[in-house]
């Protein structure tokens, strides 16, 4: 991916005008997209979906959010686009750009609101809006006196955690807090999407006692990422604490799965722990705890 290329500001005076309208441009992007657009954008290919198969996907089968983020040569946010997946043009936007260079950057995930992203270095999802399997596009996109129109690969950019209990869940927990810390819940889109916040993640579920897994996501900030993971069950409204458990050093590793199997809600003391990381492209890493 290339890094953002910085020119002249005289270079991009019109930008200055499209800056002062699309600041307020953090609405639903329009199915029709912009009246008289010279890009469009299409996203061709999710990598690696879903995470066991070697697949394409369309994109309401692999995400409900996506976010169109333009910057301008100074790494400046100057517009974003943002479609859910009821839009009818979902995974697909037309824009009316003057000429000029850009950053373009795409996130494409299923969090329950838009990632702070003002900074394309420091893009952040929060444990409010949740954690989810993320892919992403970022390039550096010049407009000319020609219309554009692309087709785009998005890359996953977060390694996922599945925990597979060999116990029952307490019969009085009604609620599971998974805390964990080791990763990053923002990115950095010039430097290929890695992590650059040492987070505090967390994610809670509802427990219906069916559950046989749970899945959470984290963005690695490099290739060796481990996580210290708390599992704590609630009772009632007033959060009684149930059970708890904590799990240290699960190795984590982008578009890879880590399977995680042992005692989650019984007190274990003085286990060994067996990790067994399968270098196969089908991204599976099992663990045992």
């Amino acid at each position: 991916m290339k890094h953002i290329k910085l020119y002249p500001l005289g270079t991009i005076v019109c930008g200055a005008l499209l800056l002062a309208a699309s600041l307020q441009c953090e609405k639903m992007a329009v199915s029709e997209g912009d009246e008289s657009p010279n890009v469009v954008l299409h996203i061709g290919s999710y990598e690696q979906t879903p995470f066991p198969a070697r697949t394409r996907a369309t994109a309401q089968e692999v995400c409900t959010r996506i976010n169109y983020l333009i910057y301008d040569n100074t790494g400046e946010r100057i517009r974003q686009e943002v479609q859910q997946v009821d839009d009818e043009h979902f995974g697909q936007v037309a824009l009316q750009l003057p000429e000029g260079h850009y950053f373009l950057v795409i996130l494409a995930h299923s969090s329950d609101g838009n990632p702070t992203s003002t900074d394309a270095r420091k893009i952040g999802f929060t444990n409010t809006t949740g954690f989810t399997d993320t892919f992403l596009y970022a390039d550096s996109l010049m407009v000319e006196d020609t219309d554009i129109e692309l087709t785009l690969p998005l890359k996953r950019i977060v390694a996922m955690i599945r925990i597979i209990p060999e116990d029952q869940i307490p019969a009085r927990a009604d609620r599971i807090r998974f805390y964990y810390t080791g990763g990053s819940g923002t990115l950095d889109a010039v430097n290929n999407g890695w992590g650059v916040v040492n987070s505090k993640q967390s994610q809670f579920y509802d427990i219906t006692h069916q559950e046989t897994a749970f899945e959470i996501y984290t963005i690695p900030h490099g290739s060796n990422d481990h996580l210290d993971v708390t599992a704590t069950t609630y009772h009632g409204a007033d959060d009684e604490i149930v059970s708890e458990r904590k799990i240290e050093g699960i190795p984590v590793v982008r578009n890879c799965i880590t399977t995680c199997r042992g005692f989650l809600f019984s007190p274990v003391y003085g286990s060994n722990f067996r990790i067994t990381i399968d270098d196969d492209w089908d991204g599976n890493i099992p663990w045992n705890f």
